[in-house]
Formats: structure tokens, sequence, C-alpha cells
């Protein structure tokens, strides 16, 4: 089974307020961005990384890439304007033996690699078109009807609440199928906020996989704060091993 994983690296990183993309902080000693390029390079089943870099910063991704001895990442293009067009953009330089395409955020630096095996099992299954890793909602979750004109801090009246067990928070990787990931993209007419909606909307079949509540989305400093306790928690756990 060969799997090309396209590493979205083209944020702005608003959020973090570091003044540079969030991608290239330091995270346990090394860039955020690296962590997850060095699981996928030893993996057997990873053929070949696509990354996609924002405007003006490929030169420093490729740089990245020699430090850490990435080889299977010689591709580094240049995203779009949303997350589906930064896919777009990759999708050219897909090798033609690649059996998946895994898409997974570059700020997600903590995932394991017994998630990513099952998630790429179960896209490879029979009767679905890819699958992805989730993990479920613990808080409890209100619809609310919002109201610009609302006094003091009222945003809004609750009109419903979601039935929290069948609620589940989409993580990164999302694996598919080479064909129906391609047709997908190829008929893309709208926007949605990620690859597994975009197949859905066309009525594929994606199975949801149960990921570590650890393969957590860097968008904030405290998110960083975060992730550097996860790594430390790891280093514990692999040294009592």
């Amino acid at each position: 089974m060969q799997v090309t994983v396209v590493v979205l690296a083209a944020g702005q990183g608003r959020r973090m307020g570091a003044g540079i993309n969030k991608i290239f902080l330091e995270l346990g000693g090394k860039p955020v961005l690296a962590h997850s390029l060095q699981l996928f390079e030893r993996l057997e089943q990873v053929s070949q990384i696509i990354v996609v870099a924002a405007a003006g910063e490929q030169q420093q991704i490729q740089q990245l890439i020699a430090d850490y001895g990435i080889g299977k990442a010689g591709i580094v293009v240049e995203g779009g304007s949303t997350r589906l067009r930064s896919v777009a953009a990759a999708l050219p330089y897909i090798s033609c033996k690649a059996e998946l395409v895994a898409v997974h955020d570059g700020a997600r630096p903590l995932l394991e690699e017994a998630d990513f095996l099952a998630v790429v099992r179960a896209a490879a299954a029979p009767g679905v078109s890819g699958a992805i890793l989730a993990a479920p909602v613990t808080d409890t979750i209100k619809t609310v009807c919002l109201q610009e004109d609302a006094a003091c801090d009222v945003v809004g009246i609750v009109d419903g609440t979601l039935q929290r067990e069948r609620l589940w928070r989409a993580m990164t990787p999302q694996v598919f199928a080479i064909e129906p990931f391609i047709e997908a993209y190829s008929s893309l007419n709208k926007d949605f906020t990620d690859d597994a909606a975009l197949l859905e909307a066309g009525g594929a079949q994606v199975a949801l996989v149960r990921g570590s509540e650890r393969n957590i989305k860097i968008t904030t400093a405290f998110d960083m704060r975060l992730a550097e306790l996860i790594l430390t928690d790891r280093a514990k756990e692999s040294a009592a091993e």
C-alpha cells in the first residue's frame, strides 16, 4: 500500500501572535513541522510527501526538509487561498503509484504512528472511499439564534442542544482512495472546511476512526504549552518501557 501524504503548512497563524508561521516555532527542540515530517519519513507505508507552503516560504521549508533529512519530501508547492485550494495545488504532483492520499495539518506535530496506521487500514477497507481520525466531543453543544443587537454580553438565544454522543471532532490525517479523491477535487465548486466534507458532499462513504486526544492542532500560545507537556509525558512513558 503506497501512501502519498500532503502536509498543509500554508496557514497564516494569526491567532498565535508569534510574528512567524507557527510551523516554524520550536517545539521540543525542533520546528513544529519537523515532528510530523520525521514520522512520515520513517513509515514504510508512506512513499511520497508533498508539503504545501505559504507564499514566500517555500525556500524556508525546503531548507527545513534538508536540515532534517526528509528524503521523501522532494516537492514543496505554494498553497491557495483556502484549505481545499491548498490541497488542490498539490494534486498534479501526486505519484501515479499512490493508492491512498493522506492530508495532514502541518500544525499537528503529535500524530502517533498507531493512529496513522489505523486510519490507513480503515481507508483501504472495502465499501468506503476514505477514513478520518476524530475524537469524541465531551462538552455539551448548544445551537444559538444569533442577535446582533443583543444587550450586554449576550450573543443570542439558545435554540437547541445537540446529541453529544453523535458529535466528533475531526482531526488529521484524513486518508482517501486516490480515485474518489481526485474525482471530488475535479468537481470542486464550493469551499468546505475539510477534505472529508468535500467527499461527503458527493455521496462518498467516509469511515471514522477514533484517534488520540493528544493529536492536537497548534493554534494558540496555550496549544504550544500543552504540546510541550505532551512531549514531556511521551518521554517519560518511553523511559518507563
